[in-house]
Order: structure tokens, then C-alpha cells, then sequence
């Protein structure tokens, strides 16, 4: 089993509170859903007081008290806005916010604020599978929610209702996992630490990867009741050895982290921390099937593995990866470089060619002239796109913080912001950044559809921070 340190990521907990009037609640967050995108600068701000975020024991009063939030990581919103999961590593949950108008978030009351392996003394809801929960996924319709927890090997899955209110699937159809779990879920295949899970555009398809397997795994989905089914035989998954025949032999996916798929369907992104690489598949959308594009156009890698891949720059550490919405251009947080890493993408083949020279990456210390010089990017795990295209934020471990940068729509560019705009951290970095809270290891950011929101989740704070987007 590989043992490579892949920390920088964890989980958090909430305490229920009284909700106000749903109606409330659901007119005021419908009412940004219907905001057209704003043409400001896309510069972050914390939101005023405990509205700035929710944490496990409330960060002595600096933010709202919440349940199962320990060691938070992974987080999703719902396409219409009016929800927010998060995945608990050290609550070995999934945690269930509802967002007002302002974006402030509001555990849901009860046992629906949360379900957790052991149900929290039943501060949750009992749920199974669910140890050391890292990320979460929805489909589109925001019918079902997907649930990666290496800690059992598994892929929980729930169905979700109007209200926002998750419920696990009974039997074996709640969750896949590696081993079946004890006759709790259905066996799979490649799933041995379950690190990311994303869903596919049109929802026919969920894939994951598996930190020790070295894998990306496939799985078709019933559209009515969320039931994941694995491919059968090799077309079920691709990993770094072909897992003794199980799997489809690949390239660069040692310890893969995340997964993304491009807006079409037609190719499919692994970042693998071990390898320094993303990773480059065809994908068909009518099977699910992935293909690794052949020869050195398969992967980019920091060294060129051997020959294997193309060579690349600031992906030392290859961390997260997200695909623009108009499918142009891929990016890549590094951990150990410091760096988000920006390519071309061939719209016809799904193939990566690294921006030119320093257009190509953004570090901490500019990678000795390989990339633009950046600020507070050390430990860069998570980047995420604004749906308008316009800006691309940072979660950065090591700093503590949250990047921020303009992003040229055209060319792919990315430029970080200037003066203390460039960043909010924890504490505010010795003047570098703006003053945050509640946001110590950074590990996963998300914007809202809407683009007026952005979430930062912090594992060693416990925390969920809340900024309102300009």
C-alpha cells in the first residue's frame, strides 16, 4: 500500500440551530439565483461578524457553532443555490447548511443537519461507509449527493429532496465500496482510499479516484434513484498497474486527488499528488469508458516522468484540477510547487499544452523564472472558476489562504490581484493579504453558480468561511 503524505485536507463540526421560516430562507437565496452575473472585479470579502463563518465550537464566538464540521474538506453547492454540503474527515460525515440571501450559512435543524458513520451521539443522522469523508459531489438536478470516504474505500450515496434534506439509500445501493464494507454496501472495484468523486455532465456517470489503488474509477448511474453500478471488467476502472489485471493499465496516477470532467463529457482529468502529473483521458459519453490519449499526450508531468508524459512547469505536487465552462483551458493547484499550472485544451482531442512561458504558472517564488511570481499560494490544494469565466480562486494550505486572480477569458491568462487584494488569510499574512478568519489549512474553495458566493473550507480551523463576491 502507498504511503505518501497526501495531508493538507480534513474535516470539520456544526451544532443545529433553530432555522428561520424555510419560506424565508428559500425567497431569499432563490432571489440571488436570478441575479444576473455582476461585472465587478471578482475581489473577495469575508462576510460581517459570525456570518463570516460556521465552525465546529464556533472559534471562541468568531463564527456560528455547528455540528460534525471536525477536520472539514471537500464542499458542493446545488445548482439552485439554496444548499451547501461538506465532507467531514474527523466527523466521518457529511454536513447539510441551507444559504440565506446574504450567503451566511444555516445548519440544517436536527438530525438533518448532518449524517455521520456513527450518527455523533446522535447529534446526526446514522449513516455507514462515511469514515474519513473527504469530498462531495451532486448531480446536476441536485437529485442525489455522492459522498468519497477513504477511510471505508467507499462512495456513499443519498438521495436528496427539495428541502435540501439528504437521506442515504437503503441496503447495498447506499454505498460502494472496496471491500463491500461488511455486507453493508455493493463491492467495487479500485477503490482502496476513495479520495474525489465528480459527477459527469449529463449524469449518467460518477467517477472517483482511490489514493492507494493508484486509480479512476468509473461507474454508471441510474438517473431516478442515484444507484451507482461499476463497469464491468477492466472498462470499470484505469490505474497506475492495472491492479492485477482488474483495471486498465495507465500513466501518472500515483496518488490521484481529483478528478474532473470537461463540460461535454468527451475527456476526463486526473491531478495525482505522486505523480506531479494531470492525467489525460478520452471519455465517451454514451459508455462512460475512459481511454488514456496515447504516447507522452496522455499526461504532463513535472519531470516528464521518464519520458512518460509531456514535460511541465509548476506541477510539482499536482493537487486539484477544474476545466473551464466554455472547455478551453484546464488548471491545476500544486501543492509542492506552490503553483496553479494553466493549459490550452484541443476541444476536438482533450489534449493540454501548457501556456508559453510565464503565461504558464503562477508560484510563491516564481519557480526560478518558469512562472509568473504569485503571493501566499504555498500548499496551492484546490483551485476553482468563477462560472462567468472572469476570476479563478486559490485554496492554499500552507498560507492559510485563499488566492485570488483575474483571468483572461480569451487567452486563459491568469493575473493575481494587487496589494492585499491578492489574498485573505488567516492572519492576513504580515500585510500581504487581507485579514480573514477561520481559515487555517485551507483546502477546498467553490463558487456559486450565481457567482455571488465563494466557500473556503479549513480543516485545522473546523470551519466553512463565507465571502461575498464582488
Amino acid at each position: 500500500m502507498n504511503t505518501l503524505d497526501v495531508t493538507g485536507e480534513t474535516g470539520a463540526r456544526t451544532t443545529s440551530r433553530g432555522l428561520p421560516a424555510w419560506a424565508a430562507v428559500f425567497a431569499a437565496s432563490a432571489t440571488l439565483l436570478v441575479s444576473p452575473a455582476l461585472a465587478g472585479t471578482g475581489a473577495l470579502t469575508q462576510l460581517a461578524g459570525t456570518d463570516g463563518c460556521v465552525s465546529d465550537g464556533g472559534s471562541s464566538g468568531n463564527c456560528v457553532d455547528a455540528e460534525a464540521l471536525d477536520g472539514i474538506q471537500g464542499l458542493t453547492v446545488s445548482n439552485n443555490g439554496l444548499s451547501l454540503y461538506a465532507a467531514s474527515d474527523l466527523s466521518d460525515g457529511v454536513v447539510v447548511f441551507l444559504r440565506t440571501g446574504s450567503g451566511a450559512l444555516i445548519q440544517q435543524a436536527g438530525t438533518s443537519g448532518c449524517v455521520t458513520d456513527d450518527g455523533s451521539g446522535g447529534a446526526c443522522a446514522d449513516g455507514r461507509a462515511l469514515q474519513g469523508a473527504r469530498d462531495v459531489a451532486l448531480d446536476k438536478k441536485a437529485k442525489h449527493l455522492y459522498v468519497a470516504a477513504p477511510g471505508d474505500d467507499a462512495i456513499a450515496v443519498f438521495a436528496r429532496d427539495k428541502t435540501g434534506t439528504i437521506l442515504q439509500l437503503a441496503g447495498t445501493d447506499g454505498c460502494v465500496s472496496d471491500d463491500g464494507t461488511g455486507g453493508e454496501c455493493a463491492i467495487g472495484v479500485a477503490l482502496d482510499g476513495a479520495r474525489s468523486v465528480t459527477v459527469g455532465p449529463k449524469g449518467k456517470f460518477v467517477h472517483a479516484t482511490s489514493l492507494h489503488d493508484d486509480a479512476v474509477t468509473v461507474f454508471a448511474r441510474d438517473k431516478k434513484t442515484g444507484v451507482l453500478t461499476q463497469l464491468p471488467g477492466t472498462d470499470g476502472c484505469v490505474s497506475e498497474d492495472g491492479t492485477g489485471g482488474l483495471c486498465v493499465n495507465g500513466r501518472a496516477l500515483d496518488f490521484p486527488t481529483d478528478v474532473a470532467v470537461s463540460p461535454k463529457g468527451d475527456s476526463l482529468y486526473v491531478a495525482a499528488v505522486g505523480s506531479s502529473a494531470v492525467s489525460i483521458f478520452a471519455r465517451d459519453k454514451k459508455t462512460g469508458i475512459l481511454s488514456q490519449l496515447v504516447g507522452t499526450a496522455g499526461c504532463i508531468s513535472e519531470d516528464g516522468t521518464g519520458g512518460n508524459c509531456t514535460d511541465g512547469r509548476g506541477l510539482a505536487g499536482a493537487f486539484g484540477v477544474t476545466v473551464s465552462k466554455d472547455g478551453k483551458f484546464v488548471y491545476v493547484a500544486a501543492r509542492d510547487g506552490n503553483a496553479v499550472a494553466a493549459f490550452a485544451r484541443d476541444k476536438s482531442t482533450g489534449a493540454l499544452s501548457q501556456l508559453a512561458g510565464t503565461d504558464g504558472c503562477i508560484s510563491e517564488d516564481g519557480s526560478g523564472g518558469e512562472c509568473a511570481d504569485g503571493t501566499n499560494l504555498t500548499g496551492a490544494l484546490s483551485v476553482v472558476l468563477s462560472r462567468d469565466g472572469k476570476n479563478a480562486y486559490v485554496a492554499s494550505n500552507v498560507s492559510d489562504a485563499v488566492a485570488i486572480f483575474s483571468r483572461d477569458k480569451k487567452t486563459g491568462v491568469l493575473a493575481q490581484f494587487a496589494g492585499t487584494e491578492a489574498c485573505i488569510s488567516d492572519d492576513g499574512s504580515g500585510g500581504a493579504c487581507a485579514d480573514g478568519t477561520a481559515l487555517v489549512e485551507a483546502s477546498s474553495v467553490i463558487v456559486t453558480r450565481n457567482g455571488k458566493s465563494v466557500y473556503v473550507a479549513s480543516p485545522t480551523s473546523d470551519a466553512i468561511s463565507a465571502f461575498d463576491r464582488d
